[in-house]
């Protein structure tokens, strides 16, 4: 039996592949991404171990913190709070002057670009700046 060309069979004999090319895939972004934007936001009062373990799934709160600081030459606050069950206690971290919050900012969108994962966005970095008065007393 020959086969005829009917016009619907001819517009779909290449429905099964795409000729929509796909968009640049965008990578996540990695953990220190999601750290140091959680210890960006929390502005002035600072962040414990606890709440960064938390809001971001890590294993260790410190380590993060802790690197910041070597990688920046930067000092964060560090204030020793009690856990609320009464045994033991975490360190509270604030950043101790904005500029050190440029710092950080720029060092993620440097890892950002070389990563190829998304910058943050202008309006995101204006409010985190906005967190952080040019002057405030980190006592």
């Amino acid at each position: 039996m020959e086969k005829k060309n009917r016009p619907l069979q001819a517009a779909n004999q290449g429905a099964d592949t795409s000729d929509v090319t796909p968009a640049k895939a965008v990578k996540p972004a990695p953990k220190k991404h999601r750290a140091r934007v959680f210890m960006l936001h929390s502005g002035a009062r600072g962040f414990t171990e606890n709440e960064l373990l938390r809001h971001c799934r890590l294993s260790s709160g410190r380590n993060y913190a802790t690197e910041l600081e070597r990688t920046l030459d930067i000092r964060l606050e560090r204030i020793d709070e009690k856990n609320p069950d009464g045994i033991g206690s975490h360190f509270r971290y604030r950043f101790t002057c904005r500029g050190d919050v440029l710092r950080v900012l720029q060092l993620m969108k440097h890892n950002a670009r070389a990563g190829g994962y998304t910058v943050l966005p202008e309006s995101e970095v204006s409010k985190i700046l906005s967190l952080y008065p040019d002057v405030f007393d980190a006592a």
